[in-house]
């Protein structure tokens, strides 16, 4: 068996799939929070503990700044499994409060996660 995949790949295969995407895409319309699509995908057992506290520390504006990023990523993806999710989190593994900011890639949204300072 090989290494196991980190909560963020196991999100990024999930985000793969046009089926998942499209429901995801559903409960951002709806306003589910974060942690309730972890836990309705089925990757509850990953996002655990200081990665867990992290997303529900969030402020509005941090989750407005994912939310835009991801549906539009979500509706540029169309049925394609080339897709990446639009998060930019170098943090391995979250072991704190982190800062969300927009960024800018080639004219596409994407949501900056950094240790909180």
């Amino acid at each position: 068996m090989g290494p196991m995949l980190t909560a963020v790949e196991q999100a990024q295969l999930k985000f793969s799939d046009p089926a998942i995407r499209a429901q995801v895409r559903a409960w951002h319309d709806e306003g589910v929070s974060f942690l309730d699509m972890v836990d309705r995908i089925g990757l509850s057992d990953l996002f655990t503990g200081p990665l867990r506290d992290a997303i529900a520390g969030l402020s509005p504006e941090e989750v407005a700044t994912i939310r835009k990023a991801m549906i539009v990523a979500i509706d540029r993806a169309g049925k394609s499994a080339d897709v990446v999710m639009p998060v930019n989190c170098q943090l391995d593994p979250a072991i704190g409060p982190v800062v969300v900011t927009p960024e800018d890639r080639g004219g596409e949204p994407w949501a900056k996660v950094t240790a909180a300072k």
